[in-house]
């Protein structure tokens, strides 16, 4: 079933691990604490053994609605983070015998898709509701396809292959990434919708052309259609800013540049932030010449030259040898430095060179809303 696919860039919501350690829970005779990789999740006492070979589920996975899943009808049979017996709990183990047999499962394989496992849906990347251009046509009229295909632009086209899709690894699944000399600077995770802003030279027999790209998270959209990506766009003169930093001489070589962020207003994730309006919140600064910026660079690039808000910067710009998955887990939970009044979704960390990256997504904002 498959091969394997890189562990840090795609996330699996089910795959095969290996318990790495098993301890007791204080007061708790039936249940002990498995971990994996980073996370942890409870088990009961003596199904599992350090060193196993286990399915394991990450939390927003939604597990079909079969017999031997029957225990999860209780929560509509998905996974989320919670606590229970005092300890913090994310994901769920399940042996192996519950796979197709005869068939050879290589660690980390992806066995997703073989156990009919989705993604809880409100955690799925959605596009964002859009206003339609209008049209003055009568609607007996509009009701041919081939009509239609004449007179209403189209608005949206496949994501641009030359960019990358925002996303970001959960620590959890990287542990050991902790380990090395790398200098990091962490970023709040900002609970919005994600856009991508790009400007790109293109070569034509006249001269050269500059194409704007306004994205959403997994489409370009060739018009103003009404959305908050258009909205955000316009409203930030990102395009203006994007020709400014192409006229730079630090890349006035460069084919593209993107800029990335979120975009939060009244209307997406419930208005967590309490904003009256539509904000937005740079946190990547890409160019095909130079990759991606450190946090530090992009936010004062972006600052100089358009006054872009950045996400904030939390400081620090040191090691993380010292810290283990659950420190850091523990230290992402606190209130955001957006609005004070609310709670924080967690960390973007990235590295000074803006290289590697991960975040780390507090466990308490996971509880609160249910996640």
């Amino acid at each position: 079933i498959g091969r394997n696919q890189d562990r840090f860039f795609m996330r699996k919501l089910a795959s095969i691990k290996q318990i790495r350690k098993i301890e007791p829970i204080e007061g708790k005779d039936r249940i002990v604490l498995a971990h994996i990789d980073g996370w942890q999740a409870i088990v009961k006492k003596d199904e599992f053994q350090v060193g196993n070979l286990v399915i394991f589920c990450e939390p927003d996975s939604v597990l079909p609605q079969k017999p031997e899943f029957e225990f999860l009808a209780k929560t509509n049979y998905r996974i989320k983070t919670m606590k229970m017996g005092g300890v913090l709990s994310q994901g769920l183990i399940l042996p192996t015998t519950l796979l197709p047999k005869n068939i050879y499962y290589q660690l980390d394989e992806d066995v997703t898709n073989a156990l009919g496992i989705t993604q809880y849906e409100k955690t799925m990347d959605k596009e964002q509701s859009t206003t339609q251009l209008k049209h003055k046509y009568p609607k007996w009229l509009m009701r041919w396809k081939w009509f239609r295909n004449l007179v209403v632009p189209n608005l949206y086209e496949d994501f641009p292959s030359f960019l990358t899709k925002t996303d970001e690894t959960r620590i959890q699944n990287i542990p050991e990434i902790l380990n090395s000399d790398t200098i990091w600077t962490i970023t709040e995770k900002v609970d919005g919708t994600s856009g991508t802003f790009a400007l790109r030279k293109v070569k034509k027999w006249y001269g050269i052309k500059y194409e704007f790209y306004v994205c959403s998270r997994n489409r370009r959209i060739l018009k103003d259609d009404g959305s908050i990506y258009w909205e955000v766009a316009k409203k930030y003169k990102l395009e203006e800013t994007l020709h400014d930093l192409l006229d730079f001489s630090e890349y006035v070589d460069c084919e593209w540049i993107c800029i990335q962020g979120e975009c939060i207003s009244p209307k997406i994730q419930g208005n967590k932030y309490k904003v009256v309006d539509t904000q937005f919140y740079a946190f990547n600064l890409i160019s095909d010449k130079h990759g991606r910026e450190g946090s530090y660079c992009a936010q004062s690039y972006l600052n100089y030259f358009g006054e872009i808000p950045f996400v904030p910067i939390i400081p620090w710009m040191k090691g993380l040898n010292d810290f283990e998955v659950k420190d850091l887990l523990e230290k992402s939970n606190g209130k955001s430095m957006i609005n004070p009044n609310v709670m924080r979704e967690g960390f973007v960390i990235r590295s000074a060179d803006g290289r590697k990256s991960f975040k780390v997504v507090s466990p308490e904002f996971l509880i609160k809303h249910d996640e």
